[in-house]
């Protein structure tokens, strides 16, 4: 079995994970706070890509004051979407490609954005060259920086670690699925860095001009509840919006 056939079957797994209905996924963030993070940056733009959309839990709200084309390598993920999208009446065009090539020719959205997609790709930088391609104005890429070797304090041993290990069992009982699995064996095809560093050193090769590197912003995003837990698990795993203008 190839490693696209491979990572194809357990992104289509994970599609009940990217679901705009599964309540207990967004339990730590709202889904319309993300949308609002991004709509917030790209003001001046009507045509929108969202990269790697998944479920379509970015593309929808944003489908309320945007034209939104969205694209995922994962076609169950699109049909998720598409099921989502005419529930709530939301008008978006879904494409099926990898973000490795994008089917669109050079400047054909006022902005593409991408949401935690960029890390699970066998060749990040040759997407970002993709993503820059596809856009006339504005880029906003959202990411974490998943790669830091942070030494663990005592309060992520003693309480963080034991908490999440009990909710990982829970939620795998109460749904039937293992997402964690299906994301450590993803990880296994992707070694490339993509810290915020390497997205803006490969952004401003291509003459992105960066006007922005924000880590504040998951303070917004995350439900009282969830900020709560990461006081007292001690567990805040960094995160980054780098929004930049084509020039």
């Amino acid at each position: 079995m190839t490693n696209t056939k491979q990572l194809r079957e357990h992104w289509d797994k994970l599609v009940p994970e990217y679901d705009l209905n599964n309540h207990r996924k967004w339990f730590w963030s709202s889904p319309y706070a993300w949308a609002d993070e991004i709509a917030r940056r790209i003001t001046d733009c009507k045509k929108v890509l969202d990269v790697g959309c998944g479920a379509g839990a970015l593309s929808i709200p944003l489908a309320r004051e945007f034209d939104l084309y969205s694209l995922d390598f994962s076609l169950d993920m699109l049909t998720q979407l598409k099921t989502r999208k005419d529930e709530l009446g939301a008008d978006v065009e879904m494409i099926n490609a990898d973000a490795h090539k994008i089917p669109f020719k050079d400047e054909s959205f006022d902005a593409v954005i991408c949401r935690f997609a960029i890390w699970p790709l066998s060749n990040p930088e040759y997407a970002i060259e993709e993503i820059v391609r596809a856009s006339k104005k504005k880029i906003v890429i959202i990411e974490g920086d998943w790669s830091r070797d942070e030494k663990r304090t005592l309060r992520q041993k003693v309480i963080g670690k034991p908490f999440y290990a009990i909710y990982d069992s829970y939620y795998k009982l109460a749904t039937g699925r293992d997402p964690k699995k299906h994301f450590k064996e993803m990880k296994k095809y992707h070694q490339i860095s993509t810290s915020c560093e390497k997205i803006k050193e490969w952004l401003e090769n291509l003459g992105v001009i960066i006007t922005e590197v924000d880590y504040s912003f998951k303070d917004r995003v995350s439900t009282k509840k969830s900020k709560f837990l990461q006081a007292i698990t001690g567990f805040n795993e960094p995160m980054f919006i780098l929004s930049g203008d084509k020039t």
